[in-house]
C-alpha cells in the first residue's frame, strides 16, 4: 500500500515534454489522474503532441549543437510513457489477481451451491403448498360454481324477455316513425300546394300592378292633354281680354273684333268641351285605378290568409312532429334503463361467483399461517 501511495506521489505528468506532477486521486477506487493541472493537457491534446514529434525529424539542428539536453528531454518523455502504462498494468493485473482467486475459492463455490440448493428446495415446498391449497378451493369453489351457472342461466332468460321486449319497442317506433313520414310527406304536400297558390297570387298581384302601371300612364297623358287644353284656354282669354281692349280703343273696328270674338269664343267652347271629356276620361281612369287597388287589397288579403294557413300547418306538422320525437326519445330512454338494469344484476351475479372461488382460497390460506394448537395433559 505505502509502493502504491508513493507511485502515485510520483506520477508525473503524459502530456510529452511535460514534467509536472499529475493532479492527485481522490479517494476511492477508478483510474487515477494521468495528466497535470493544465487545461491543455489531456488525452486527446497529448495524442495530437506526440503524432507531431513523430511526423518531426529525429534530430534537429538544436539537437545537433545540444544531444545531451535532447537525449534527456526525450528520455523523460519515455519514462512517463512507460511510467503511466507500467501503472495502469499494475492495477490490471491486480483486479485479475482477485477474480482469479474468487474463482478459484472452494467456499465461495461451496456456499454458492448451497444457498442455490436451498433456495430450490423453498420453491418447490411453497409449489406442493399451493397446489394443495388450489386443489381444495377449486373443490370447495365447484358447488358455488354451479350456483352461479344457475343464476347466469336465470339472468339470461330474463335477458331474452326484455330483449323480446326491446324489439315489439322497436318494431313500434318504426311504425311510429311510418306513421311520421306519412305526416311529412302530407306536410310537403300542403306546402307545395299553398307555395302554387302563392305563387299564383303573385302572378296575379304582377298583373295588376302592370295594369295600374298602364292605368297612371294614361291617366299622366289626360292630365297632360288636360294642360295642354288649360294652357290653350288661357291663350283664349288673353286674345278675348286683347280684343276687348282692342274693341274698346277702335270703334272702326268693332264689327270685324266682334267676329273674332265669337270666334275666340267658338274655341273656347271647344277648348271647354274638350277639357270636360279629358276630366270625364280623368274620372273613369280614377274609378278603374280605385278598382284596381281594391283588387289588390284583396288578392293581398288573400295572399296573407294563404300564408298564415301555410305557417299554421307548418307549426302544427312541426309540433306533431315534436311531440313523436320527444315519446320515441322517452321508450328509448326506458329500454336503455331496463338494459342497464339487467346488465348491472349480471354483473353483480359474476362478482358474487368470483367472490364465491376466491372465499375457499383466502380460508386455506388463512388455516395455512393459523398455529397448531398444543394437546394438554390431563
Amino acid at each position: 500500500m505505502s509502493d502504491q501511495l508513493q507511485q502515485t506521489e510520483q506520477r508525473t505528468c503524459r502530456f510529452p515534454g511535460c514534467e509536472r506532477p499529475a493532479v492527485s486521486a481522490d479517494a476511492g477506487t477508478g483510474r487515477p489522474p494521468e495528466y497535470c493541472d493544465d487545461e491543455g493537457h489531456n488525452r486527446a491534446a497529448a495524442w495530437r503532441a506526440r503524432r507531431r514529434l513523430t511526423a518531426e525529424p529525429t534530430r534537429s539542428v538544436e539537437d545537433e549543437k545540444r544531444p545531451v539536453d535532447a537525449a534527456r528531454q526525450r528520455a523523460g518523455e519515455l519514462h512517463g510513457q512507460v511510467a503511466g502504462m507500467v501503472e495502469h498494468l499494475g492495477h490490471q493485473m491486480s483486479a485479475l489477481v482477485e477474480e482469479l482467486r474468487t474463482l478459484a475459492d472452494p467456499d465461495a463455490a461451496e456456499a454458492q451451491i448451497e444457498s442455490v440448493t436451498t433456495e430450490a428446495a423453498e420453491r418447490v415446498a411453497a409449489s406442493s403448498a399451493r397446489a394443495s391449497r388450489a386443489e381444495q378451493a377449486q373443490r370447495q369453489a365447484e358447488a358455488e360454481r354451479v350456483e352461479a351457472d344457475a343464476a347466469a342461466m336465470e339472468a339470461s332468460e330474463l335477458a331474452e324477455q326484455q330483449q323480446a321486449s326491446f324489439v315489439a319497442i322497436q318494431q313500434e317506433l318504426s311504425d311510429r316513425e311510418q306513421t311520421l313520414d306519412q305526416v311529412a310527406a302530407e306536410l310537403a304536400t300542403a306546402r307545395s300546394a299553398a307555395e302554387a297558390q302563392n305563387l299564383q297570387a303573385q302572378g296575379e298581384l304582377t298583373q295588376l300592378r302592370e295594369q295600374l302601371v298602364a292605368a297612371r300612364t294614361r291617366l299622366g297623358e289626360t292630365e297632360q292633354e288636360r294642360d295642354e287644353a288649360t294652357t290653350r284656354t288661357e291663350l283664349a282669354s288673353a286674345a278675348r281680354a286683347e280684343a276687348e281692349e282692342r274693341a274698346r280703343g277702335a270703334v272702326a273696328h268693332a264689327d270685324g273684333e266682334a267676329a273674332r270674338a265669337q270666334r275666340a269664343e267658338s274655341d273656347l267652347a271647344k277648348v271647354r268641351d274638350q277639357l270636360d271629356h279629358a276630366r270625364t276620361e280623368r274620372d273613369a281612369m280614377q274609378e278603374e285605378a280605385s278598382s284596381l287597388r281594391g283588387n289588390l287589397t284583396a288578392v293581398s288579403v288573400e295572399r296573407d290568409s294563404a300564408r298564415a294557413d301555410i305557417e299554421r300547418e307548418r307549426t302544427h306538422g312541426d309540433q306533431r312532429v315534436s311531440d313523436l320525437r320527444i315519446t320515441q326519445e322517452q321508450q328509448l330512454a326506458q329500454v336503455r334503463d331496463e338494459l342497464a338494469e339487467l346488465r348491472k344484476e349480471a354483473r353483480e351475479q359474476r362478482s358474487r361467483a368470483d367472490r364465491a372461488e376466491i372465499r375457499p382460497a383466502t380460508q386455506v390460506a388463512n388455516e395455512g399461517t393459523k398455529p397448531k394448537p398444543t394437546k394438554q395433559n390431563d
